[in-house]
């Protein structure tokens, strides 16, 4: 297939895409990729830029910061009323560039009302599967993408590779998340590449980020990862709506950030605003990377395969 062929076969799929979720009844929201704070997760790297006000210069600069995802400003609109909606549009992330990485890409995220990551966790399965119908390709590797597919909680899946978290429990929430990604890259990864399908669930509770808890002496987040063929293409769980813990578990990133030297952006003042104000209702939220999706329809190898122009040309 020439790069013209592929890209329109990916722009076909991201169509499919959003005719899939309306029919699923979900309504389309756009908001501002341009946001006063975004989100806070120790793995990503806004890229930030000074806002200039030139028709009113009374108005004095201010930093933004292109979002990571258009989580916060998402919920604020559940806050807000909205019950089922969709986003599908460009996410931006600083210094992310490689066969499945760049620091621009589309991303598809979505968010039901009175959902858990279950019911979700089905939705999402049914809708790449349909997708793909039934087949994808990963390092010119087929594979079958059957409903149901495999549920393999996190730390089932480390012992499958001679890993026990228990081990980490003393660290503290830096720490372990550093021990569980060297893990994850090693080993983790390895073994995810030669599986298949399947979805990985129930994360320690140091990689919960905004999901909510399952209670229980060891609490695990009710959140859930599609990996096909080693690639994650998926990430999802129920949302944690207590306005306190979200700030605490906010706080607790940027007090991380700063230990490693990492730039720390704003609080998410509007997105804790609204949850004290309005409330946040239970719902479930899932982020779909429309590139990577494309990747393994169309059996590319990089993701620059997948989109118009490579980065920066």
């Amino acid at each position: 297939m020439s790069a013209t062929a592929i890209f329109a076969a990916r722009m076909r799929l991201q169509s499919r895409l959003r005719v899939r979720l309306e029919q699923s009844g979900y309504q389309e929201v756009a908001t501002f990729a341009l946001q006063p704070a975004p989100g806070m997760d120790l793995q990503l790297d806004p890229i930030s830029a000074i806002y200039r006000p030139l028709m009113d210069r009374r108005l004095a600069e201010r930093m933004l910061y292109l979002h990571t995802s258009p989580e916060f400003a998402m919920k604020r609109l559940l806050c807000r009323g909205m019950k089922k909606i969709y986003q599908l549009g460009p996410a931006f992330r600083q210094g992310e560039l490689g066969p499945l990485h760049t620091p621009e890409f589309t991303i598809a995220e979505w968010y039901q009302a009175g959902w858990t990551w279950l019911e979700l966790m089905q939705e999402t399965e049914k809708i790449v599967c349909d997708l793909l119908e039934g087949t994808a390709i990963v390092r010119a590797k087929k594979i079958s993408l059957s409903p149901p597919l495999p549920r393999l909680a996190v730390d089932e899946a480390f012992r499958q590779v001679g890993v026990d978290l228990s081990r980490w429990d003393r660290l503290d929430h830096q720490q372990y998340r550093e021990s569980f990604e060297r893990a994850y890259l090693d080993k983790l990864e390895p073994w995810l590449a030669e599986q298949g399908a399947l979805f990985l669930t129930r994360f320690p509770e140091p990689l919960a980020l905004l999901a909510k808890l399952e209670p229980g002496p060891e609490p695990t987040a009710e959140r859930f990862e599609l990996i096909v063929g080693g690639i994650e293409l998926a990430n999802g769980c129920s949302e944690l709506t207590a306005p306190d813990e979200n700030l605490d578990r906010i706080n607790r990133d940027l007090e991380a950030r700063k230990r490693l030297g990492k730039a720390a952006p704003p609080l998410p003042r509007e997105f804790i605003n609204d949850l004290k104000k309005f409330g946040l209702p239970e719902c479930a939220g899932v982020a779909l990377g429309v590139d990577r999706l494309a990747m393994i329809a169309l059996g590319a190898d990089k993701i620059e395969q997948v989109q118009a122009l490579p980065f920066g040309a």
